[in-house]
């Protein structure tokens, strides 16, 4: 009868730890799950303005939680602001707690139109902030991802 008794005692600490691991594989494949996602809209984001790269600069300043994220006008900067409020609307869309894209362009060699020998590269940076449980599921853990290239028009 002890025997039977220690086994079950045993038999539930063991399957104690076996639910305490359950809860934290949950938690890590649900933050896998959001860096994954995050990865997608910063490299959805540099697709789109290498399929504009010619109007790069267009870019700058995009901050999907500011009070005006898309700085674009709609007359010169069409495909720039369509951009904006489409990654803007899937970010939103995306359940993701607390997130937040950006985009700054930065010229890095002398405008071309000044006449100056230019390779007319731009420094384009993407950062996308998230927030993510610290693994107790109470506290909030604030991620980020920064994507980085530069891109030089054909």
């Amino acid at each position: 009868m002890i025997e039977a008794l220690m086994a079950g005692a045993i038999l539930s600490i063991v399957l104690l730890g076996i639910a305490g691991s359950q809860a934290a594989s949950f938690s890590k494949n649900a933050q896998s799950k959001d860096t994954t996602v995050v990865t997608n809209f910063g490299v959805e984001m540099f697709e789109r303005i290498q399929s504009n790269r010619q109007r790069i600069l267009d870019y700058n300043g995009i901050d999907t939680t500011a009070s005006t994220p898309c700085p674009q006008v709609t007359t010169a900067q069409r495909q720039a602001l369509a951009d904006c409020q489409q990654w803007r609307t899937a970010l939103t869309a995306s359940n993701i707690n607390g997130v937040r894209g950006t985009v700054t362009a930065t010229r890095l060699d002398p405008d071309p139109t000044t006449g100056a020998v230019s390779l007319n590269r731009t420094n384009v940076d993407i950062v996308v902030t998230w927030n993510t449980s610290a693994g107790s599921g109470t506290s909030m853990q604030s991620k980020t991802m920064t994507f980085r290239t530069i891109v030089a028009p054909e």
